[in-house]
């Protein structure tokens, strides 16, 4: 990746361009600020020093038997310490006397400061000497019985001013670079160290693949942004390993199951082609391939109802029906299946009333008639199975007990998992797919209802299924999810 396109050189680049402008600014309006504060107070001290020589002016016209003394002006700026330059001009705008400091020769009285004069209004003004020097100028009006009597000019050189204001740019002109660099230099590192958990991250990301998915993203010591990013990346890679792995498992277990009819088929054509002599052993050999025909086409219809429902596109038909109908009907058909291994069939209906829930009726059928089912296949002859209708508050309850030979309790947690079995090769030769009781806890749980087991090796098995009568909420989407 291209430095310029680094998030580490954005961030650096970023931060020093605020900080500049931040330093920039700041810098500017110090300066401006500072200047005028210089200038007002040259401007207030002009006013003043005018102010004084203009009273000791007017203290001169009260006694006009006096004649004016300039060596008092003198004094007067000697004890006052007064860094400027003093003109005092008569009524006729001409100067009286001046302070022994005023070497520049007579100051200007521009128009614009006369005319102001005239007005009795003080005027300031900044002149350009003839060797450059910049001078503040007060003209100030002197004021007797409301009739102007003369004026009095101040003026103070502004090259102090100037020396100061210049060496606090140079001041800015040095700092301001060296500051920048050392903030452009902490500035880098500081995007180092926050850009580093992030680099660590891509190249650990890079090292996972579809083989190690295992592997996890380094956290971060601090609780902050890029460990909840670190947190929530690692929660995606566990599902995505928890998915690979399933369907790693599916894949191979579809494929074994798929892999033994097939190699019936195969097989039995095979024999049937080298040593058959009459049409008696090739019906007998079709007659083989068509129950393996329809094993496969079962375990591809249940492939496929499992996958619908994991896509969504397995819509539940949900409407209001009788459950105690449907438990009803089952428990006929039950008895007509049970028949052939003797297996007394009992109904017990613990509601007062009948029992009317919202779901989809027909697949709520394919669920119990499963679990039906699988009492009848691995009870014994001469055994119990028995139908429970109850209700608790807003759920029904359905419980399949029957008196077979149970289930291990360490496979009862994986006794819904797809293609599981306890004893595999027995459900192979019975024709089990290992996946009725997935599909069960798929149309359950579309129902926002659940299922569970309770079994004892050697006694039997209860399955529960739990609905609400009212249905799945109306905000959940009507079709099936596997969990």
């Amino acid at each position: 990746m291209h430095l310029l396109h680094s998030i580490r050189f954005r961030l650096t680049f970023w931060y020093i361009l605020t900080l500049s402008v931040i330093l920039a600014a700041s810098a500017l309006f110090a300066y401006h600020y500072y200047e005028r504060t210089l200038r007002d107070k040259v401007d207030h001290d002009l006013r003043a020093i005018a102010q004084q020589v203009s009273d000791l002016h007017v203290k001169h016209l009260q006694n006009p038997h006096v004649d004016h003394d300039c060596n008092e002006l003198n004094d007067r700026a000697h004890q006052n310490n007064w860094d400027a330059f003093i003109l005092v001009r008569g009524g006729n705008m001409q100067p009286l006397c001046s302070t022994d400091n005023l070497l520049i020769g007579e100051m200007e009285f521009s128009a614009v400061a006369m005319q102001q004069v005239r007005w009795l209004n003080p005027h300031l003004e900044t002149l350009t000497l003839h060797d450059k020097t910049k001078l503040r100028l007060i003209s100030y009006p002197v004021k007797y019985n409301g009739v102007l009597e003369g004026v009095v000019q101040v003026g103070q050189d502004l090259t102090p001013i100037h020396k100061t204001l210049g060496e606090l740019r140079l001041v800015y002109s040095l700092i301001g670079p060296f500051s920048i660099f050392w903030l452009c230099l902490g500035c880098w590192f500081l995007a180092d160290r926050l850009v580093a958990p992030i680099v660590d991250m891509t190249n650990a990301a890079r090292s996972i693949n579809a083989d190690n998915l295992g592997r996890r993203l380094p956290g971060t010591r601090h609780r902050d942004e890029l460990n909840q990013m670190v947190v929530a990346f690692n929660q995606m890679l566990e599902r995505l390993d928890n998915a690979f792995r399933k369907m790693r498992q599916f894949s191979g277990d579809a494929s074994h199951e798929l892999r033994t009819p097939l190699t019936i088929l195969r097989g039995e054509t095979e024999v049937t082609l080298r040593w058959a002599k009459n049409p008696e052993e090739f019906r007998d050999m079709l007659r083989s391939n068509l129950e393996e025909i329809d094993r496969m086409e079962r375990i591809i219809e249940n492939l496929l109802t499992l996958a619908k429902s994991e896509s969504g596109e397995m819509i539940l038909d949900v409407k209001r029906f009788s459950l105690s109908d449907m438990i009803l009907a089952l428990y006929m058909q039950a008895k007509t299946l049970a028949e052939n291994k003797q297996i007394t069939v009992n109904l017990c209906i613990e509601v007062d009333e009948e029992l009317q829930i919202v779901g989809d009726e027909l697949r709520l059928r394919q669920l119990f008639l499963n679990l039906i089912a699988n009492g009848i296949k691995y009870t014994p002859a001469g055994g119990t199975l028995d139908l429970v209708l109850d209700r608790e508050g807003p759920l029904a309850r359905v419980d399949v007990h029957d008196s077979g030979i149970g289930i291990p309790i360490e496979a009862q947690p994986f006794i819904f998992d797809r293609f599981y079995r306890v004893d595999k090769a027995r459900n192979r030769m019975d024709g089990g797919s290992g996946l009725g009781l997935s599909i069960c806890k798929v149309i359950a749980e579309a129902h926002d209802g659940r299922i569970s087991v309770s079994s004892i090796p050697d006694k039997g098995s209860t399955f529960s299924v739990l609905l609400p009568i009212e249905g799945p909420p109306a905000d959940k989407p009507r079709s099936a999810f596997l969990a």
